[in-house]
């Protein structure tokens, strides 16, 4: 015998699995979404990691010590590689073959939008490489946190910025606990940090330079285009260089590799070439499924890593002021990354204010 008000609630139970039964596909989805960008994430600070430990290892003195040449196969074997792609698989470059998404390719387009974003991005490599030959990864990791602080300050004098007392108040803080992991350094070199600083001009120029030439040009290149265009033009530029090295005394600077050295190092170079490819498509694929907060989350794990992996793999010292130095970096760069998201709520609210409705928003848009 049926207990009293089991008939009543017979039809709620049926309606209840019913609503769980039509909510399932759309969980499965989200997990799907949510695996996807747990995915790519992870291989982005895989490849990354990998890819740095993989420089610093090869550009050994024993090794192959020949940045330059290094950035030159780079980009050769970019092009290639693009080019088998862009063969097999075009929907993977919108911008060169989708008609609803390509981006203007003239020549006078290359030569003064593209080109100069492209020299920028190789000038970076190759000092980003050399200072491999004078310091630590985990130093030069810290040191490369200040980039923020000169993009700000490019983009102020490019008048693309606006000044704002709390976010330079931020700024002020990345700068000084970068003051504190160099001082910090207990193998400090002064060639290999002003290579990085150097390096940290070049790639903040080249990103200026990227959201001024190229943002508001049109339709934008995608990661994998930007590859495509600029990787073929780079090594042209510096294969043009590297023939004219031992005619031209100003280049004598440059090291270059005899034959059997190649022939030595080839597999170690193919594989070096692959995981920079590799990570190209790592960070197209993760643009496509990533949001602002996740790439936000992404970068700082992915230093942090990158710090913890050198010392794991190459027993790069990090002092206790280093290591707390670095936290604030990693701190401030996170709360520099919001407030310049969202700088109306941390104007009008303050830090904590802003930081909680920056955050509660973040949440909101991802329920939603």
């Amino acid at each position: 015998e049926l207990w009293p008000g089991n008939d009543m609630r017979a039809p709620k139970a049926e309606e209840a699995l019913e609503a769980a039964l039509e909510r399932k596909p759309l969980l499965r989805e989200d997990v799907h979404k949510l695996m996807s960008k747990i995915f790519w994430s992870v291989a982005l600070i895989t490849c990354s990691a990998a890819l740095i430990s993989y420089n610093k290892y090869l550009i050994h003195p024993t090794r192959f010590p020949y940045p330059v040449v290094l950035v030159f196969l780079h980009m050769l074997g970019g092009s290639l590689l693009s080019s088998i792609l862009l063969a097999t698989n075009p929907t993977l470059f919108p911008a060169l073959t989708d008609p609803n998404k390509k981006a203007d390719l003239s020549p006078n387009y290359l030569a003064r939008r593209v080109l100069p974003v492209g020299l920028f991005f190789t000038t970076s490599l190759i000092l980003s490489n050399t200072a491999y030959q004078y310091a630590s990864v985990a130093f030069l990791q810290m040191v490369k946190q200040s980039n923020v602080i000169i993009v700000f300050l490019f983009s102020l004098m490019l008048g693309i910025e606006q000044f704002r007392p709390r976010m330079a108040l931020v700024l002020l803080c990345v700068m000084l606990a970068t003051t504190f992991t160099v001082h910090g350094e207990v193998n400090f070199s002064l060639t290999g940090f002003l290579v990085q600083l150097s390096c940290n001009f070049a790639e903040s120029a080249k990103v200026v330079l990227q959201g001024v030439l190229l943002a508001g040009a049109g339709r934008k290149l995608d990661p994998l285009s930007f590859v495509a265009t600029v990787a073929p033009m780079c090594a042209v530029c510096l294969g043009g260089i590297l023939l004219l090295q031992p005619h031209v005394q100003g280049l004598s600077w440059i090291s270059m590799p005899a034959l059997e050295n190649l022939h030595a190092c080839g597999y170690l170079l193919a594989g070096n070439i692959l995981c920079a490819f590799a990570l190209n498509l790592v960070i197209a694929n993760y643009l496509k499924h990533g949001s602002p907060l996740s790439f936000l989350l992404t970068n700082l794990v992915k230093d942090a890593m990158i710090v913890i992996v050198s010392t794991a793999t190459f027993g790069e010292h990090v002092s206790l002021q280093q290591k707390c130095a670095f936290s604030a970096q990693l701190s401030f760069i996170a709360l520099w990354s919001l407030m310049k998201g969202n700088p109306e709520d941390f104007d009008k609210y303050g830090f904590v204010g802003g930081l909680v409705g920056t955050l509660r928003s973040m949440t909101t848009s991802r329920a939603a």
